[in-house]
């Protein structure tokens, strides 16, 4: 039995950002784009994940702040939720960049874990405060990277919560 030829097609796309920066018709080799531009800007990136830990203590703190209204108040943890829910998805895409993939991969699952779906239970507020928990250790301890043996331990320690509680 003969098979349909397939046609391959390869598109080369153009680097239009290389051209935005360097001009038309630039490429990485004869781009004269400022390599002082390229160091500042890395220094300033490299100030702000050294600055990362103390700007995002505001984020944790709001965090914790409305854990304690879901402990306190069962009637209003939907809507403090929603807040929650806004706080870890800045933080699952902060964590990374700043060199914090563990405050990621935490404020991903928090993320999740207050979705639309969320339980309301006491139970869901623990494993939502084992969530900031983990985060405030994270931070604290300036765990960057996967964070070795002890990000391994705060990995263990969250699931360890969500079994528990759930």
């Amino acid at each position: 039995m003969n098979k349909p030829k397939i046609e391959v097609r390869l598109y080369r796309m153009r680097n239009r950002l290389m051209e935005k920066a360097g001009g038309i018709g630039a490429t990485a080799e004869n781009s004269d784009f400022p390599v002082h531009i390229l160091e500042e800007t890395e220094h300033l990136f490299q100030e702000m994940i050294s600055d990362y830990p103390d700007w995002v203590q505001d984020s944790l703190s709001k965090l914790s702040g409305y854990v304690e209204v879901c402990i306190n108040f069962e009637n209003k943890r939907i809507v403090t939720y929603k807040s929650i829910n806004e706080i870890a998805h800045e933080m699952k895409g902060q964590g990374g960049t700043f060199g914090y993939p563990l405050v990621s991969t935490f404020g991903d699952s928090l993320y999740d874990f207050t979705g639309p779906n969320a339980g309301l239970s006491d139970n869901h507020v623990q494993i939502i405060k084992a969530h900031v928990d983990a985060m405030k250790a994270t931070i604290n301890g300036r765990i960057q990277g996967d964070g070795g043996q002890i990000g391994q331990e705060l990995k263990k320690m969250l699931s360890a919560a969500i079994r528990q509680y759930q």
